[in-house]
């Protein structure tokens, strides 16, 4: 298969589906690609957002255990209490990394949704559920209001209420 100048390759016919002998089954092997894309953008919006909820909620249960270590603990907890808020910091700041890859891979299975409907000539008919999809993220307030943006500020607030953790543990 050669490129078009221009153009990447496409990618090699997956097993299962059939050779088209004419317009209409390579439009209707099409179709079935788009579909399949739609899936893995769909696939990966719901994993991204339930691993984001499973962060959030690990670094929440962090600062409640560290927070009741020091209700019941007192003074004689303070290592632990201090050891338990470093490593609920190392995870927010895992966390943050983690939603910055798992955004990038929801990026390259919307690109490719796209890309599709784009060779289809889809048009306004195509999949686009975010403004970042059908291209209206313009503005800088926008661009603030994306749901990864949020994220990345709620695990700042954790990572926050962390290093006071830590700095309450040991400078008592």
């Amino acid at each position: 298969m050669t490129a078009v100048r221009g153009r990447r390759p496409l990618a090699p016919r997956p097993r299962g589906f059939p050779r088209p002998d004419n317009a209409q089954s390579e439009q209707s092997l099409q179709l079935e690609l788009y579909k399949v894309a739609v899936d893995e953008y769909r696939f990966q919006v719901q994993l991204n957002w339930d691993r984001a909820k499973y962060l959030l909620a690990f670094n929440t249960a962090i600062i409640g255990a560290g927070t009741g270590l020091i209700k019941v603990g007192g003074s004689q907890a303070r290592g632990l209490v201090g050891g338990l808020f470093i490593v609920g910091l190392a995870a927010a700041a895992a966390s943050v990394c983690a939603i910055y890859l798992q955004h990038r891979y929801y990026r390259a299975a919307r690109n490719a949704m796209t890309a599709l409907a784009g060779r289809m000539s889809l048009g306004e008919s195509g999949v686009a559920t975010t403004p970042g999809a059908r291209g209206l993220r313009t503005t800088v307030v926008a661009q603030i209001g994306r749901v990864q943006n949020m994220l990345y500020v709620l695990l700042t607030v954790i990572a926050g209420i962390d290093s006071y953790g830590i700095y309450y543990a040991f400078s008592k």
